[in-house]
C-alpha cells in the first residue's frame, strides 16, 4: 500500500491534478482573463434539414460563458422541451413553412440566433 502512495503522488503531479500551492497561480490566472476578454458568443453553425414530416435541426456555438440557455421556437411559440437542447427533432405538416428559431444566451448577457424558415415535405417517415 505505500508503495502505491509514492506512484501516485508523483503521477498527479506530472498529470497538473495536484500542484504546490502557488506554484502556477500567478500564470494561471493570467491566462484566464486573458481568454475570458478575448472571447464572446459566436454562432459557429445552425441548420434545418427538411426530411419526411420532420425537421433535423441543430446548432453550434462557442466563447459563451456559463451558464448557457438554448431556447427553440417555432412559428413564433417557445417550446420548453427543447431548451438547452443543440439538436432537436421537429413535427411538421407537408407542405407547410415553418419559422424555426433558436436562441442562445450565455452568463455575460450576450445573445446569438439561428433563423430558419423551412417548408416540410411530405413522404413516409
Amino acid at each position: 500500500m505505500r508503495k502505491l502512495h509514492k506512484i501516485a503522488l508523483p503521477a498527479l503531479l506530472a498529470a497538473g491534478l495536484l500542484t504546490v500551492p502557488g506554484a502556477l497561480t500567478s500564470a494561471a490566472s493570467a491566462s484566464t482573463t486573458q481568454s475570458a476578454s478575448a472571447m464572446a458568443l459566436t454562432l459557429d453553425s445552425g441548420s434545418c434539414e427538411a426530411i419526411a414530416r420532420r425537421f433535423l435541426c441543430e446548432v453550434s456555438f462557442s466563447g459563451a460563458t456559463a451558464p448557457v440557455a438554448i431556447r427553440w421556437f417555432v412559428n413564433g411559440n417557445h417550446i420548453p422541451a427543447f431548451d438547452n437542447r443543440s439538436f432537436v427533432g421537429i413535427g411538421c405538416q407537408p407542405t407547410f413553412r415553418y419559422d424555426i428559431r433558436a436562441v442562445i444566451s450565455d452568463g455575460s448577457g450576450a445573445s446569438v440566433q439561428f433563423h430558419t424558415t423551412p417548408t416540410c415535405r411530405s413522404g413516409t417517415p
